[in-house]
């Protein structure tokens, strides 16, 4: 059974209730990411802010932080185990950091497309993994939104074959898996906050960076980066997550009409962000980058081998039982 599914009886059952919610204290959640203003995220993410604010009479009044103006993303998500921030928007790569199996979802290559991704969270081995971050520290996914497929900029050279990776100093997330993968190819790891990326790619500090298509726009990273590898090596999500203790603290009723919202905003977000993939290739090359499209199965194959190096961490049936889905 789907996150989506399993939620229909909540949602069921809370409509009525959050009608008869009338009185209830108001709440306010702090969420904060790491995405600049613009990102489709985080207008999707102020979108439902304002409907749920309208739809709980105030009882529960979402403030959105984003670009690290409460915290870069570690700082926020261990804001919400202490209680000082409420809600996050991030995905399996800093996660990992307080479940490790989630990190899984992480491998280059794993997931197809998004649609795929969505089956592998979805299957019995991907809800374990979803469970045990709610129970284990506290910190409920409340969907999965896509974030979109991750591909490099560089500043020194068109990426065609994995061997075009050998030397480039790429900024990177602080997640293990991440610098294992540049590593396998060749290059030099540089972790570096998402805020800082900007201006270290200006002054030459990185050479490069991966992210998806949006993020690459959104940041105008186009204005300090001349080459585009659609590498398509991390399809990826975010989820808006909650603090478990927030959660319990609502009425039925209003995380009913949370759900509902979320779920609503999200499917229009994810929609939109498939087709803005579609689109952006152009557009990012009207912008000036060059554009090249290297041969991906190259590219898992060169970093396969890293996958071992997780199996005790990930847990030694979790990887391969992901790798079966189709």
């Amino acid at each position: 059974m789907s996150i989506k599914t399993s939620c229909k009886s909540l949602l069921l059952a809370g409509a009525a209730l959050a009608l008869m919610a009338t009185g209830a204290s108001a709440v306010e959640w702090r969420l904060g990411h790491i995405l600049p203003p613009d990102h489709p995220g985080n207008r999707a993410l102020e979108r439902a802010a304002e409907e749920i604010a309208e739809r709980t009479d105030n009882r529960i009044e979402i403030k959105v932080f984003p670009a690290g103006q409460i915290g870069g993303a570690k700082e926020i998500l261990t804001g919400m185990t202490i209680g000082t921030h409420q809600m996050a928007f991030d995905g399996a790569g800093i996660l990992s950091q307080w479940s490790s199996q989630l990190g899984v979802l992480e491998a280059p290559y794993l997931a197809k497309d998004f649609r795929h991704l969505e089956r592998l969270i979805d299957s019995k081995k991907g809800h374990e993994l979803v469970e045990a971050l709610r129970t284990e520290h506290g910190l409920r996914l409340l969907d999965v939104w896509y974030y979109g497929t991750r591909h490099m900029t560089n500043n020194a050279r068109p990426i065609e074959t994995p061997a075009d990776v050998e030397g480039l100093k790429l900024r990177v997330p602080e997640v293990a898996l991440s610098l294992e993968f540049v590593k396998a190819l060749g290059g030099r790891p540089t972790p570096m906050a998402f805020p800082e990326l900007y201006l270290g790619l200006q002054t030459g500090v990185v050479d490069g960076q991966e992210n998806p298509l949006p993020t690459i726009n959104a940041a105008k990273f186009y204005e300090v980066q001349t080459h585009l590898a659609l590498t398509g090596h991390l399809v990826q999500f975010v989820a808006p997550l909650v603090a478990e203790d927030a959660w319990n603290a609502a009425s039925e009723g209003d995380r009913a009409v949370v759900m509902e919202v979320l779920q609503t905003v999200g499917d229009d977000y994810n929609a939109s962000v498939i087709a803005l993939e579609k689109e952006l290739v152009a557009a990012l090359e009207e912008k000036g980058m060059a554009v090249t499209r290297p041969d991906r199965e190259a590219f898992a194959t060169a970093v396969q081998p890293i996958f071992g190096q997780f199996a005790e961490v990930w847990g030694p049936d979790t990887y391969g039982a992901l790798a079966e889905i189709d």
